[in-house]
């Protein structure tokens, strides 16, 4: 039988789990088993239906979203139904190792604020695009050492200083999004920017396709995604280029004109930016 979802312990009170092959069958797993009180699961495929008290509630968690769950007396089990063609990507603490790797005051842990500390708590929410793109490598790592193993735990913890932002920045990501008709155009944008990701429209002309005004479209996105629309769409092509450089597939010229560059060195300069090595010496690295 094909693994599906496999626990990999990281650190003590520290566990990875991710789906690892093609799922050919539905596969139902109790997050209980890890046994530990602190969960975030992410969707990078979906949905993924979470379901609580023997299916009493039900909780679809889409593509590109992730479900925090806190139980500080691990006595609810969770069960999880990945089907084929999806992707979940798991990190699940006990309250020791959480105080023990974050030490840092900045980050609001508003459940473990006092009358929230043993409280059950769930929170469902879009991921941003930093927050996404380091699902994407925690998904993607070999842990074959305990040197990837201590690459996985910072950046976990890159993660938590984005997750658990200041009470500042949390409201700011929620201003403009209440209405859900804003936030479906805001969702909109964002696929006509990627369907069209070698030549992309404006953002003025991205506000007027979804019927936006202007500066609620700006102010939305950034909102809901983490990031301004054309740093969005940067980071979007860049990552999407790593992963075609790693398929082996097409040669740097290729893709750095898939991703409407017009020309090879502006592609080269802004993937070295962004990881701090040009493209070939990237490919070189990640098949030592």
């Amino acid at each position: 039988m094909d693994r599906i979802f496999n626990l990999v312990e990281v650190d003590k009170g520290i566990l990875l789990g991710r789906t690892e092959e093609t799922i050919k069958e539905t596969y139902n797993f109790n997050t209980r088993k890890g046994g530990l009180s602190i969960q975030f699961h992410f969707v990078m495929a979906g949905p993924v239906v979470f379901s609580i008290l023997k299916g009493t509630y039900k909780l679809p968690v889409q593509e590109n979203e992730s479900l925090f769950f806190f139980n500080p007396k691990n006595l609810i089990p969770i069960n999880v139904s990945i089907q084929p063609g999806m992707k979940m990507l798991s990190v699940l603490f006990s309250l020791d190792a959480l105080h023990d790797i974050i030490d840092d005051e900045s980050i609001d842990f508003t459940f473990l604020n006092p009358g929230n500390s043993k409280k059950k708590l769930y929170e469902k929410r879009p991921l941003s695009i930093n927050e996404i793109l380091i699902v994407k490598e925690l998904f993607n790592k070999k842990i074959r050492n305990k040197f990837d193993k201590l690459f996985v735990k910072a950046k976990i913890m890159e993660f938590l200083s984005y997750y658990f932002n200041t009470p500042e920045e949390k409201k700011e990501r929620c201003e403009g999004l209440e209405d859900e008709k804003v936030v479906e155009k805001i969702k909109k944008a964002k696929q006509i920017m990627i369907d069209q990701i070698n030549e992309p429209p404006t953002v003025e002309e991205l506000s007027a396709m979804v019927d936006l005004p202007i500066n609620l479209f700006k102010k939305s996105f950034k909102a809901f995604y983490g990031a301004p629309v054309y740093k969005y769409l940067l980071n979007y092509k860049l990552d999407l280029a790593r992963q075609l450089l790693l398929s082996g597939q097409y040669s740097v010229k290729e893709i750095a004109y898939q991703m409407g560059y017009s020309a090879p060195t502006h592609f080269v300069v802004a993937f070295k930016n962004k990881f701090g090595v040009t493209p070939k010496k990237y490919i070189k690295n990640s098949s030592i």
